[in-house]
């Protein structure tokens, strides 16, 4: 037990000095404030009445700007943070001290997923700002026009937050698993960036193995590895469903997303470890 708080401690020490060497970067200001725009910006549609499907294009409006701007900062920020060590000759210097390559690697991701946390949760608090007040608004105009005013719900939006975070974690994490494996900052970017798009696209995978096809066992082995290989990061878009109508989907939905996403990260984890204890420093 003692060693085992020795490992979490120097995995936290990492974790501290990695979240306060990115959250100073000007690549993480520079995405924080585009991706605050583009929230801000879903106000410009508050001139169109478009009902009841209004609030559902402000929250798809923003929450895709999340999703796009966060993986580009967990793509980038993840490999670069990496690299720097490794590029600078620091990594063998903290590893020279009693400091274990998964613990290492731990701390990296810890402090990454930190300020990816930071990322999410800040956009997350804009966009509920925006939503509550145009809800407001709505109300008013409902109640003039005799309508069902509609509403928004902030715990759904809370578990979103969460499930975009988790999300985002599992694009960190299998970047590092690449990054661990990649001689080059720019490798890493490249494969990491396809793994991303994979993700997108998993769900066609699995459509496929449902329909039933006259092909082959080859084709339909690969389709059926891809599916469980690669995360289905499309899993993770219910964001509408949870704002604005929660009791569409139920709490075991949620969590079997949290879950998968765990599992996914916590795998692409231990595989960094093992690809980063073989790699020459």
């Amino acid at each position: 037990m003692p060693d085992m708080n020795a490992r979490l401690t120097r995995s936290s020490w990492i974790a501290r000095i990695t979240f306060l060497e990115a959250i100073r970067q000007r690549f993480f200001a520079f995405l924080l404030v585009l991706s605050a725009a583009m929230v801000v910006s879903s106000v410009s549609f508050r001139f169109m009445d478009f009902g009841h499907s209004e609030l559902k294009f402000v929250a798809d409006f923003a929450f895709g700007g999340m999703f796009l701007f966060g993986s580009v900062l967990a793509l980038v920020m993840t490999a670069q943070l990496f690299f720097a060590e490794i590029d600078n000759r620091t990594a063998l210097t903290l590893l020279a001290k009693p400091l274990s390559r998964t613990e290492f690697l731990l701390g990296k991701f810890l402090g990454t997923w930190a300020v990816l946390g930071v990322f999410v949760f800040s956009l997350a608090f804009l966009q509920g700002v925006i939503l509550w007040s145009r809800t407001q608004e709505l109300i008013v105009l409902a109640a003039e026009s005799g309508r069902v005013a509609p509403d928004f719900s902030v715990s759904g939006l809370a578990a979103f937050a969460v499930l975009q975070w988790f999300r985002l974690g599992v694009v960190a994490a299998m970047v590092l698993m690449v990054s661990a494996v990649a001689r080059t900052f720019l490798f890493a970017v490249i494969v990491g960036a396809m793994a991303i798009v994979a993700g997108q696209l998993q769900w066609l995978a699995q459509e496929a193995l449902l329909k039933p096809s006259d092909a082959n066992a080859l084709t339909k082995g690969l389709l059926w590895l891809s599916s469980r290989v690669i995360p289905n990061l499309q899993q993770f878009n219910i964001g509408d469903t949870l704002v604005l109508d929660p009791t569409a989907i139920s709490g075991d939905a949620v969590w079997s997303v949290v879950l998968s996403g765990f599992f996914y990260l916590v795998a692409f984890l231990a595989l960094a470890s093992l690809a980063f204890r073989r790699r020459e420093i």
